[in-house]
């Protein structure tokens, strides 16, 4: 009996720790989600509201500040786009990656920005809310 309710006990706070990690899973991909959502729509507030502003968005002319980024959110024009395989690492309690693939159609600065990427966005909890302090693409050419 206490073998039984050893592994009973066991299972449960695994399932458990589980549960946790899946949600904060699905909050990341939502957040992610969000933050696509914010730059196709060109909403600076909502942007300002997911991300770190001394953090960074890798472009294909380098690295900006996300505080800069919010003022030319219009060199984006994104016609559609998807979030396809995402998968979260928990790095720590206040921090995780997400990792995904990028399909969609627009252009950045005129450019239009190839069809297909591997993406990645590393979130941050401050203040109890997750933000981007981090997001990269990298094209993915057939």
């Amino acid at each position: 009996a206490v073998i039984v309710l050893s592994f009973s006990a066991a299972y449960g706070q695994d399932k458990t720790a589980g549960t946790a990690i899946d949600e904060i899973a699905k909050a990341i991909v939502a957040k992610e989600q969000a933050l696509y959502e914010t730059v196709a729509k060109q909403d600076k507030a909502s942007f300002q509201s997911l991300t770190v502003p001394n953090g960074t968005w890798t472009t294909s002319s380098g690295f900006v500040e996300m505080r800069l980024l919010v003022g030319d959110l219009g060199v984006f024009r994104i016609s559609k786009f998807a979030i396809v395989n995402p998968h979260v690492s928990q790095l720590d309690d206040d921090s995780a990656l997400v990792i995904y693939v990028r399909t969609g159609e627009g252009t950045f600065g005129e450019q239009p920005f190839a069809p297909t990427a591997l993406a990645s966005t590393v979130w941050v909890k401050r203040d109890g809310s997750w933000r981007a302090i981090h997001h990269q693409e990298t094209d993915l050419i057939k």
